[in-house]
């Protein structure tokens, strides 16, 4: 790891992340996932309610406990004795599910906590969702379930799933009864649940466990990843989130058990409505989805575009293994749907493998005259099965392959479950991941079925198969990357914090130039030399202090984008200049009607590359990074990266290293490289400073000269701009 403190003006330490221990609702999963015994407050005995069905899932899947129907007009539901209220029941019970309305659901809850029930699941809708009198109901039911030290899913949910042949739980109204399988979701739409459910079976996907968090009034997305951490039936979590609650937590958590296990999350709510006017370039860069795509990056977590991808992620996770690399083969009998496979294969990153000679050899003493042997290999329709049995095995046999797509259009004359067969039989020979794609075939013909039956995944577009195998490479890469250690910095926080309150007593939402300087330096980022001067006279003095070169700009509250009303002049020379430039520079403010609050000179940078470093407070995840290539043409490139503070010393590297426009820092044509190591430094620096205030809305720092390595660089340009106090504060 570099440490580069040169100029900052500050030691720094290593601190180190100690894990969490599990919160209340996470330690008592367990009375909701293996119950030994449920009641079901609201039985019925009418078809197509939500209480007949729930008692209907549990028997059919044949629960291994005991069940306990509460009807109290009911002496017998689905051949079960009824009992007339949870008190009566004969025994405290590890789990009761509530499905009566919302007006007697917290009278059940209530019972529930005297009797001693640990576990609830609670159906019934009508609580927070609904507004007004749903809040002040969800805060009472949060408030019994805390009285009794009891673990809720819900309200407003479907249930849960838990398919371990020792518990055969489905505590759910879904009509299809899942398969088992070592795939667990959670799905914060219980509408959704269901049509998941209902897909996963007919593509042959079954679940370890399955929850619908409904309102997450007391369980949480977060909760489920710790729990679901560690256990051995769950190999990959799929998940449909809305919102992450605790997006810090969610972070934290995530990061654990991305190296575990793969998650593969569908995120809802790309666009913000009704976006705000932002006075500075970080703030138009930024936006909520781009804090979740900062999220998902820094965690490991596979984001999926769309509940079709939710799907195609899962079935390769679940059922092949990891690439070792990213050279891929594509075998077909068509040359289109190979060319479709190689298009997105090369759009996701990955490459055509290069057969060896022998591989080459080998396939051109038995290929058909008319087949291409070269990658994408296309045997055309005159290709027998047993000649793509051989293709496919010369390519798994490969030393240069890593992974490869079969795709497959079935000719009239062949069989396609023997098709299907030529595949799964010869890939289960090797350990490398193969993907099918079987055109126009529906997840019901007989050929898809023999695939998915044998843990070959297929798709019906070659593209979905690529993006599938991308996200596959991506995550065995995430599992080999050092995920680095946090660092904290000595910093004058006393200094800086009276900066801002200085500010906002006066009423102020944004520093000065003067000021954003000395805010910068109290945490260790280095700026560019610069004093405030009241005149042309005193610029020249300060000029000789700071000795020329130099540059002159116009500030003031009118003065937001400098560069476009040609406030600032670069690189001065000599007092003769200055003093020109700076008579030249006061009239142009003037006949565009803007009167500047002051001049300000500063040693001028050169022969740097300017970068921007910015931050942003999202309404939902705070404070957010944003890392790219600088200067006037920022908004218009946008080649930024985004991150989430905290960030460890390898996420600041990775923000670096994400821009296209990287190779510049690095050093391309003979260039000397620029100094990285220093600016990975100041992103922790600056990282570490936006946590430590909540008063700060957005800040800018563009540009940044990037000098050349081991010289550290320059923030030459800095705009703070502070959270507006709360009317009548």
């Amino acid at each position: 790891m570099h440490d580069n403190t040169a100029g900052t003006g500050g030691r720094n330490r290593f601190i180190t992340v100690v894990p969490v221990g599990p919160s209340m609702a996470e330690a008592g999963l367990d009375a909701i996932f293996s119950p030994k015994s449920i009641a079901v407050i609201g039985a019925s005995r009418h078809p197509g309610k939500i209480g007949y069905e729930l008692i209907h899932n549990l028997v059919i899947n044949e629960f291994k406990g005991r069940i306990y129907p509460v009807n109290p007009k009911a002496d017998a539901i689905h051949g079960l004795p009824c009992y007339p209220s949870v008190t009566a029941l004969p025994e405290p019970v590890d789990l009761a599910i509530i499905t009566v309305p919302a007006a007697f659901a917290l009278p059940a809850v209530e019972e529930c906590g005297k009797k001693g029930i640990r576990g609830l699941i609670v159906i019934t809708a009508g609580f927070r969702e609904i507004g007004g009198v749903g809040l002040d109901r969800e805060r009472e039911l949060v408030a019994l379930v805390q009285k009794y030290g009891m673990t809720m899913i819900g309200p407003n949910c479907m249930g849960v799933i838990n398919s371990h042949p020792d518990v055969q739980l489905d505590a759910t109204f879904a009509p299809t009864p899942p398969l088992r399988g070592h795939v667990s979701l959670i799905t914060q739409s219980g509408a959704l649940g269901v049509a998941i459910l209902e897909h996963a079976k007919s593509l042959g996907l079954g679940f370890a466990k399955f929850c619908s968090l409904g309102n997450k009034a007391q369980v949480s997305l977060n909760d489920l990843l710790s729990a679901w951490k560690d256990d051995p039936e769950t190999k990959l979590v799929a998940a449909y989130i809305e919102n992450f609650g605790n997006p810090k937590n969610f972070v934290r958590i995530a990061r654990e058990v991305t190296k575990k296990k793969p998650v593969i999350a569908v995120k809802a709510g790309r666009s913000e409505a009704g976006g705000r006017a932002t006075a500075s370039h970080t703030g138009s860069l930024g936006g909520s989805d781009l804090a979740a795509e900062a999220v998902f990056s820094q965690t490991g977590v596979l984001r999926a575009n769309s509940i079709e991808e939710l799907f195609d992620y899962t079935m390769a996770f679940s059922l092949q293994p990891l690439p070792e690399g990213n050279r891929v083969a594509v075998i077909s009998d068509a040359g289109g749907p190979a060319i479709m496979a190689v298009d997105e294969l090369a759009a996701q990153g990955l490459k055509l493998a290069e057969f060896t000679d022998a591989t080459q050899a080998s396939m051109g003493e038995w290929a058909p005259p008319d087949a291409s042997t070269a990658n994408p290999i296309d045997l055309t329709p005159e290709g027998s099965l047993d000649d793509y049995r051989r293709a496919l095995e010369a390519v798994l046999a490969d030393p240069n392959v890593d992974a490869a797509i079969a795709v497959y259009v079935p000719p009239v004359r062949t069989d396609e479950v023997e098709w299907a067969k030529v595949v799964w039989t010869t890939a289960a020979k090797f350990h490398k991941p193969v993907l099918c794609n079987f055109l126009g075939r529906t997840t019901d013909s007989p050929g898809f079925m023999e695939l998915v039956n044998h843990s070959l995944p297929s798709y019906l577009y070659p593209e979905n198969a690529a993006r599938a195998l991308a996200a596959m490479y991506r995550y065995a890469q995430y599992l080999k990357r050092d995920e680095g250690r946090l660092r904290t910095f000595d910093v004058s926080r006393a200094r800086a914090g009276t900066i801002l309150d200085n500010a906002l007593g006066e009423g102020r939402t944004r520093l000065t130039e003067i000021e954003s300087v000395e805010f910068l330096e109290a945490y260790g980022i280095t700026t560019a030399r610069a004093r405030l001067c009241k005149d042309v006279d005193d610029a020249a003095r300060s000029a000789r202090e700071l000795e020329y070169p130099v540059v002159l700009k116009a500030v003031g509250k009118q003065l937001v984008h400098k560069t476009e009303v040609r406030a600032v002049v670069l690189d001065i020379r000599d007092e003769r200049a200055l003093r020109l430039e700076g008579m030249r520079l006061l009239h142009r403010m003037e006949t565009q009607g803007i009167k500047p609050d002051a001049l300000l000179v500063q040693e001028y940078i050169s022969r740097g590359k300017e970068v921007i470093l910015g931050m942003t407070r999202d309404k939902v995840y705070g404070p957010f990074l944003v890392f790219g290539l600088g200067g006037v043409y920022v908004e218009y490139m946008k080649d930024v990266s985004f991150g989430l503070p905290p960030l460890t010393d390898q996420d600041a590297y990775r923000m670096i290293r994400a821009i296209r426009t990287y190779p510049l820092l690095a050093g391309v044509r003979g260039e000397a490289p620029r100094d990285v190591d220093a600016l990975a430094e100041a992103v922790l620096r600056f990282a570490q400073l936006v946590l430590d205030f909540d008063q700060i809305q957005e800040i800018d720092l563009n540009p940044i000269e990037s000098l050349e390595q081991g010289k550290g660089y320059r923030a030459v340009d800095a705009r703070i701009i502070l959270v507006p106090p709360e009317p009548g504060t």
